[in-house]
């Protein structure tokens, strides 16, 4: 689970290690966030 914070007027959320590392996500990787239709948020991947 993670949690919603805030940082100056903007929200963020950590993504947790083992998630990163089974995507082979790298610092600095453009991912694109995005609704599905039933309405949940996804996050993808540019490549």
């Amino acid at each position: 689970m993670v949690k919603l914070q805030e940082y100056k007027n903007q929200y963020f959320v950590t993504i947790p290690r083992e998630i990163v590392e089974k995507k082979k996500w790298t610092k600095g990787q453009k991912l694109i966030v995005n609704f599905n239709e039933r309405g949940n948020v996804e996050i993808m991947d540019t490549s």
